[in-house]
């Protein structure tokens, strides 16, 4: 059921061109609870930040081609929630292509190193690199160690995506 669910919200999404949905793409979906209570959540992203007009949109969409489909409506249940939203602030990166919305922005990256130590380094994203034809990596600038007497490293760090195990946004105050 999950699957089903999933290839029509991506059938939704690749038909949103030219609508307030256009530009989102499918981060996660989860399907939870019993039949009588069933809740759909849907996590969107757009390269420039999701938008709540195509959340709502994507939402209308779904719940229409959900109640449309008789066999995929009983599967569900009659009685269902669903939720588009976009990714929290916090929440780990999951996609690759997330990584562009968050250039300029500080990040806590869990990668392991050339021998194979797990480390964590907090900074600022300056670029991307999703091209295929390389492997596909990002440049962080280290944040300012704020400890008294330490030297800090002000060298930018280049991070290919298969070191990354977690990458999330933080909040600037």
């Amino acid at each position: 059921m999950q699957e089903r669910i999933r290839s029509c919200v991506l059938q939704i999404i690749d038909g949103s061109v030219g609508t307030r949905g256009e530009g989102a793409y499918l981060v996660d979906l989860k399907v939870k609870g019993p039949q009588r209570a069933r809740k759909i959540e849907i996590v969107v992203d757009d390269d420039s930040g999701v938008r709540i007009d195509q959340c709502a949109w994507l939402n209308r969409r779904l719940r229409e081609r959900l109640e449309g489909d008789e066999e995929l409506l009983a599967m569900v249940g009659e009685d269902f929630e669903i939720t588009a939203s976009s990714p929290g602030l916090g929440e780990p990166i999951m996609l690759p292509r997330q990584y562009i919305r968050h250039c300029g922005k500080v990040l806590e990256v869990t990668y392991s190193d050339d021998g194979g130590v797990e480390r964590e380094l907090k900074g600022r994203l300056l670029r991307v690199s999703l091209s295929e034809e390389s492997r596909q990596h990002i440049v962080i600038m280290p944040e300012k160690n704020k400890k008294k007497g330490a030297t800090p490293n002000r060298e930018e760090v280049t991070l290919y995506l298969d070191q990354v195990s977690r990458a999330v946004p933080v909040a600037e105050l």
